[in-house]
């Protein structure tokens, strides 16, 4: 039976650097660092040096290339949740996030939203 594929939006293989908090940590808990592996406006795929629980909420950071955005000095602040967990071949954890919001990637000269303060 061939899986079916849920996605409504096209991903592009595509390595972000990016930094998350679980909204669940305490609040002086450090941002840890990571890097996706595939983006969409609807979710991304990223590695995680720590284990997530399905369903747990991120607050996340993403440079997002000017191809993308539109502009230059592309910073955009998500949040999204945990939707799934994959053992990578390399022995470490993937995790499929989904996106609080639909992002707007935008491929045109226009200006990308302004990232909200931290």
């Amino acid at each position: 039976m061939q899986k079916l594929e849920k996605r409504t939006n096209p991903r592009q293989s595509l390595q972000i650097p990016l930094r998350f908090h679980s909204k669940e940590m305490a609040v002086t808990d450090p941002e840890i660092a990571s890097e996706t592996s595939n983006i969409s406006r609807s979710g991304l795929f990223m590695r995680s040096p720590l284990r997530l629980k399905i369903g747990e909420p991120l607050s996340m950071v993403l440079r997002v290339p000017t191809y993308l955005s539109g502009n230059a000095r592309s910073v955009l602040q998500c949040s999204g949740r945990v939707i799934h967990e994959r053992r990578l071949s390399s022995g470490d954890l993937g995790y499929g996030i989904q996106f609080e919001q639909t992002l707007n990637f935008q491929r045109s000269s226009a200006s990308a939203p302004a990232p909200s303060p931290t």
